[in-house]
């Protein structure tokens, strides 16, 4: 099986070669054929692209509104491209690196983020936690179940396969089961979000107002609230751009700024306030460094008729 690594280098080559102006017919459907071989092609490929297509462009965009004109990217040569997405996968890889607690293997324990951290958690059967900002987990393994409750926060999860072992997320009163799979449970009070980036899980809980969902694949995400449950499928693109913060990225696409700057504060301990309904409906879209609120704000103010006042315990937007 290949690496979260190997499949970002190949998937780096492939957009390298597809905007070096030499793409055929032949490369479309040797691209489809890698894409459709493993789900972490198609992960890597659409995490790339959309790094690839925002960099260097980062900029709101207002509703409806005609946005400023985007400069068009300089040509430049094949070795050149073939560098700057092979670079752009090196920056998601090293990005993450620099932010990550590295961890031992455990085989138990209780594991905790401050705000703004990420922590990666190797497990001894070969799966892997990766927790998000102010999250805690609790790990148990016994001979029949590996088990993980999750108190509050965020984790992704790569789950090694073992049949004789389901891998279990306990978040509340609900269970996702997992033998082999990646998917991210958020949990916030009552709510709980599950997306599955791959495989497929399934969900138990006791309500008996609610029934539970069948097998959940890849692409599926789930809400819950108390006794209310939605089961959506999204793309590819859309779970990955959920999933951002694994690479200490925040990706908006068209999206509110209220809702925007509620993810922001997740994040960071000096929040961002709204002041003006005006700036909480405007819509925006771009890839942010999830703990550099200053840089996001500073972006929001030259792209919109912002007044940003940085005050000592929090930054203020005002409609200018």
């Amino acid at each position: 099986m290949e690496s979260r690594e190997q499949s970002e280098r190949a998937a780096a080559a492939w957009i390298a070669r597809r905007d070096s102006g030499e793409w055929s017919e032949a490369d479309a459907t040797a691209l489809n054929e890698w894409l459709a071989a493993s789900p972490s092609h198609r992960v890597a490929y659409y995490r790339l692209n959309a790094a690839w297509q925002e960099t260097g462009r980062l900029q709101a965009l207002v509703g409806n509104a005609n946005p400023q004109p985007v400069p068009k990217r300089p040509q430049l040569s094949d070795r050149q491209l073939r560098w700057r997405s092979l670079a752009a996968a090196l920056v998601l890889a090293v990005g993450v690196s620099l932010i990550v607690f590295k961890a031992t293997n455990v085989p138990r324990g209780t594991h905790a983020t401050v705000v703004g951290g990420l922590q990666s958690v190797p497990m001894v059967d070969g799966s892997r936690i990766l927790l998000n900002t102010n999250s805690q987990v609790s790990i148990a393994l016994s001979e029949h179940e590996r088990r993980v409750e999750l108190k509050h926060g965020e984790a992704f999860f790569e789950v090694a396969k073992d049949p004789n072992r389901p891998f279990v997320v306990v978040a509340g009163d609900k269970r996702i089961i997992a033998v082999g799979t990646a998917f991210s449970v958020r949990r916030e009070g009552d709510e709980m979000r599950l997306i599955v980036s791959e495989g497929t899980v399934r969900m138990e809980t006791p309500s008996k107002h609610i029934k539970p969902p069948g097998p959940l694949s890849a692409g599926s995400v789930l809400r819950a609230r108390h006794d209310d449950m939605l089961v959506q499928k999204e793309a590819l693109a859309d779970i990955e751009r959920s999933l951002s913060w694994r690479n200490g990225v925040l990706t908006f696409r068209d999206t509110p700024l209220s809702t925007a700057v509620t993810e922001f504060n997740r994040y960071n301990t000096r929040p961002i306030v709204i002041e003006d309904d005006r700036v909480a409906a405007l819509q925006i879209g771009g890839i942010f460094r999830a703990t550099q609120p200053e840089a996001f704000v500073r972006l929001l103010s030259e792209g919109f008729p912002i007044q940003v006042v940085m005050e000592d315990e929090r930054i203020v937007l005002r409609a200018n």
